[in-house]
């Protein structure tokens, strides 16, 4: 009874299936009871044949009619589709979409025959189109040559800009100086000259308020000292006078010393600033030369690529009005032509009135710079000058 009961619960499971259509329970049955079936006939013979005899047989009949459905149900799909195209597709319709693309293709192949030679009738042909694209393109690396020479000239300009900021700190160095040197105290340092008779240890002590010494006879009576040993008072008085006289005079020494050492000293500084400012003079000029000449060549390349890019536009003109000459009267392309040569007179005049009064405008730069870098050698020279005359 075991095989019996399993065909029942083989004919009672109820499975969903995704068929093409929808979902179907009766295929999926149909499909278990014939695997079920296949399974069944490889088992020995049971008492219970008939049974799954009959089995099989419903299982047949269910999967024919499933199997009717799905027919049926394509072809009702194929007569939507039909009706959805239109009818059948032939051959015929083929060969019209065929012979349309072929006129089509005729007739794009005329269009572009026909504008070909426009073309060769306008003078548009190749050989002008190149010439057009080298002149473009002589023209793009003239125009990087010019950018690169403006940088170049706004570097000698911030250079330029650079040396009469250092000039201009050089002159404010020298006026500096020059006040330090004017609140400084003097030097009191006076020698007279000595009259006969009259010594400078006279005229020192006389300066000092010792006015009873007379260093003449301070020196006979010390040379009389000298030779005798007893000592009287006015002896005495005498050799007092004479350690007072001695020690004035060392005084005196010791600040001629100072001042001779000061003045060396002072004499040393003003040397070495005189170096100094003669080399950064030196290197100025150099440096003002060498930025004079750049300049100078940075316009001639500009006035250069000016003329050249007016020959160039010309040259293009002339091309243009030779590629349209057919298109217009004789009256107006003469007319044409003598407008350009104006223009072209015109802007190489102002061109060349620039570069004139670029150059005006340099050389007064230059005239300045030059005398600013003259004014603080001549006050050096006359600084120099005071202080040899104090010194003699």
């Amino acid at each position: 009874m075991l095989p019996c009961k399993v065909g029942k619960n083989r004919k009672h499971l109820h499975i969903v299936v995704d068929t093409f259509y929808g979902y179907d329970e009766e295929s999926m049955d149909s499909e278990t009871s014939s695997v079920a079936s296949l399974r069944m006939d490889r088992t020995p013979a049971t008492p219970d044949e008939d049974l799954d005899e009959s089995l099989a047989a419903e299982e047949s009949e269910l999967r024919f009619k499933h199997l009717t459905r799905e027919y049926q149900a394509l072809q009702r799909a194929y007569a939507i589709l039909q009706e959805q195209k239109g009818g059948v597709l032939d051959a015929e319709m083929e060969a019209k979409g065929h012979e349309q693309l072929q006129a089509d293709a005729q007739r794009y192949k005329a269009k572009i025959e026909d504008l070909e030679k426009e073309l060769a009738l306008k003078g548009q042909d190749s050989r002008w189109v190149e010439e057009k694209q080298l002149f473009l393109r002589r023209n793009q690396e003239l125009l990087e040559k010019v950018e690169k020479l403006e940088n170049e000239n706004g570097k000698l300009q911030q250079e330029l800009q650079d040396s009469k900021d250092q000039n201009e700190l050089l002159e404010f160095r020298i006026l500096e100086l020059e006040e330090r040197e004017r609140r400084s105290p003097p030097f009191n340092l006076q020698i007279h000259p000595f009259s006969e008779g009259v010594s400078a240890l006279q005229i020192y002590c006389i300066k000092e308020g010792v006015k009873d010494v007379c260093i003449p006879d301070l020196i006979k009576l010390l040379d009389i000292l000298g030779d005798n040993g007893n000592l009287r008072n006015e002896e005495q008085v005498a050799i007092i006078q004479a350690s007072t006289v001695l020690s004035l005079a060392e005084k005196w020494i010791q600040q001629i010393e100072g001042t001779e050492a000061a003045l060396h000293q002072k004499m040393m500084d003003l040397e070495l600033e005189m170096e100094m400012f003669c080399k950064q003079k030196g290197y100025l000029e150099e440096e003002l030369d060498y930025r004079k000449q750049a300049l100078d060549q940075a316009y001639m390349v500009k006035k250069n690529y000016f003329l050249h890019q007016f020959a160039l536009r010309f040259s293009c003109a002339s091309e243009s009005i030779l590629a349209i000459n057919f298109l217009l009267t004789v009256n107006r392309t003469n007319n044409l032509i003598w407008n350009k040569n104006v223009c072209v007179c015109v802007c190489v005049c102002v061109c060349v009135c620039v570069c004139v009064c670029d150059c005006q405008v340099l050389q007064e730069r230059m005239e300045l710079l030059h005398q600013a870098h003259q004014v603080p050698s001549r006050h050096i020279f006359m600084h120099v000058v005071c202080v040899s005359c104090n010194q003699t």
